[in-house]
């Protein structure tokens, strides 16, 4: 039984070169803490290049909510009023249906 190596597999892949990029700083990790910082860096005038394993950003982890504490660091970066221009819905609190009709135990909307 012929196997092939993992050895001989990595060897030539670590041989192919797909692309070369100058760059002052490569984040590796699209994620908010990578994208955040990128933005950040790239402001500076870093030259910078983010590195994400996804083609796109389409799961259900990233941005499915946003907590005020974010909305003012965003706010302070200049991004909160563009992001307030994007569809969306405000969420103060839990609703549970009941068979005579919807229950909220709690409202945050004053915080």
């Amino acid at each position: 039984m012929n196997i092939p190596s993992i050895t001989s597999n990595f060897q030539t892949h670590q041989n192919e070169i797909r692309d070369v990029e100058q760059t002052s700083c490569c984040i590796v990790g699209g994620g908010p803490a990578g994208a955040m910082l990128a933005l950040l860096l790239a402001r500076r005038g870093v030259s910078v290049t983010l590195l994400e394993m996804h083609r796109d950003f389409d799961r259900e982890f990233r941005g499915d909510t946003i907590h005020p504490s974010t909305l003012e660091v965003l706010d302070q970066i200049g991004l909160a009023a563009p992001l307030h221009e994007m569809p969306h819905s405000k969420i103060s609190g839990p609703t549970i249906q009941f068979r005579d009709g919807p229950f909220r135990p709690f409202d945050l909307g004053r915080l």
